[in-house]
């Protein structure tokens, strides 16, 4: 990938170089040019580089991302490929992001990351009438579900998600390709009716009252997708197979699964990717109250398939930044990631981030204070720090790549010492594990 670096370095040399050029008009023109193309390319810097900042000094940060002699780019986390033709696409992972408008509910509902689970058992709750368990992924952090082929997988939720949610999982296609057809994965969303939604009946049967799935079928150079929903047996919405080149960089590295329900429409993005908009995706009647995953079978063998999934997230309602922030003077936010332990922002965090920055560019007298929550794992002491260090990220890369001024922000972290729910569950950590924007 070329070398890119922060815009108002490359509008300078741009400014340099058009010394005596006699149309203003023009020159401007080019300016805002520049400006739009590097933009992107610098928030994957910083954000690589905000981890660092923390502790050494945010202003060197942000010198040593504009550099012209630091080549390097935020890497994607990967997983080992068993064919080494698979490489992971050399696109910085914010670029992928920078056009993303996905934000989360408010209300987290339901959350899963695996991390108590057996490893080589089915997580506790979870139904499936095949073989998928708990696996450690080489080179990546964290415990993951490993779908197994020919199985269908039921997570342990029981509750109804409402008409507005939101939905957002991991996922890795590691694929041994050897020239035949390897599985498709489906996951999506059932109304389960007068059914428990983790009952075998849906093992073997998942449109229920009603049913919303997206498939995946993987191929070695590129992939194809389709959306559907049911109403009880009966299609209620198809879209035609698209074939996309851009399926093969989700293959043998992390790839982050979103999506929106929100009445009838249905938006999904993958990887910062809006794939789907269907204002009239989904029956009206039911409730969804469960999501499975499922693999189909190929001529493959298991140890050739690697289908992972983790940090599932469900959360009720469409937070609205701007509402929230303007009329109501604060607003919470479960949507910004960040890597365990780690101030360091994961790039499915740009939709929030990007909000933030479009209603301070808006409202050019509005001030904000920055506060960083963390649940109750590990020292509190730490807990503190980690909480600073992270509001002190999300303030910088909202002055570094949205350009806002530094003196409207402040920052401060809170720690464990605030929570919002209780930290006994996976549920109430996730809702803890936030970050705070208020008026001042």
């Amino acid at each position: 990938m070329k070398n890119t670096h922060i815009w108002t370095k490359a509008a300078l040399v741009l400014a340099v170089s058009m010394v005596g050029l006699p149309a203003p008009s023009l020159c401007q023109s080019l300016f805002n040019k520049v400006k739009a193309r590097a933009e992107s390319a610098a928030t994957s810097k910083i954000l690589n580089e905000t981890d660092k900042a923390v502790s050494k000094g945010i202003d060197k940060a942000i010198e040593s991302a504009s550099s012209p002699n630091n080549q390097s780019s935020t890497p994607q986390q990967q997983v080992p490929a068993k064919d080494t033709k698979l490489a992971t696409s050399s696109t910085s992972p914010l670029l992928s992001f920078s056009k993303y408008d996905f934000i989360p509910g408010d209300s987290v509902i339901y959350s899963r990351d695996f991390a108590t689970d057996v490893i080589g058992e089915l997580p506790v709750g979870w139904n499936s009438n095949g073989s998928s368990v708990v696996v450690r992924v080489d080179k990546v952090p964290g415990h993951w579900l490993r779908l197994a082929q020919r199985s269908v997988v039921l997570s342990d939720n029981e509750q109804g998600l409402g008409q507005n949610f939101t939905v957002e999982f991991d996922l890795i296609l590691d694929i041994d390709f050897k020239g035949w057809m390897p599985p498709s994965l489906q996951f999506g969303l059932i109304a389960s009716g007068d059914k428990s939604p983790t009952a075998n009946a849906l093992l073997n049967e998942q449109r229920g009252d009603k049913s919303l799935y997206m498939e995946i079928s993987p191929q070695s150079t590129s992939g194809t997708y389709t959306l559907e929903s049911n109403e009880k047996y009966t299609r209620y919405f198809n879209s035609a197979a698209k074939t996309d080149p851009r399926v093969k960089n989700w293959y043998g590295r992390i790839a982050h699964v979103a999506l929106h329900v929100q009445q009838e429409r249905v938006r999904i993005w993958i990887d910062g990717e809006k794939l789907y908009d269907a204002p009239k995706g989904i029956a009206k009647n039911g409730e969804f109250n469960q999501i499975f995953f499922k693999v189909s079978s190929s001529p493959y063998a298991d140890e050739q398939i690697g289908m992972y999934i983790n940090h599932l997230k469900i959360a009720k309602g469409a937070a609205s930044p701007r509402q929230r922030l303007l009329e109501g003077g604060s607003f919470s936010t479960t949507g910004i990631h960040f890597d365990s332990g780690s101030s360091r922002i994961k790039p499915e965090s740009t939709g929030v981030i990007k909000s933030i920055a479009d209603i301070l560019k808006e409202n050019t007298a509005l001030g904000l204070l920055i506060v960083g929550h963390t649940d109750n794992t590990g020292d509190a002491e730490h807990n503190l720090l980690l909480s600073k260090q992270r509001s002190a990220a999300v303030k910088e890369l909202l002055v570094a790549a949205y350009g806002i001024d530094r003196n409207r922000l402040t920052t401060d972290g809170k720690g464990e010492s605030a929570p919002l729910a209780s930290n006994n569950t996976p549920v109430g950590k996730a809702q803890n594990r936030r970050v705070d924007f208020m008026k001042q």
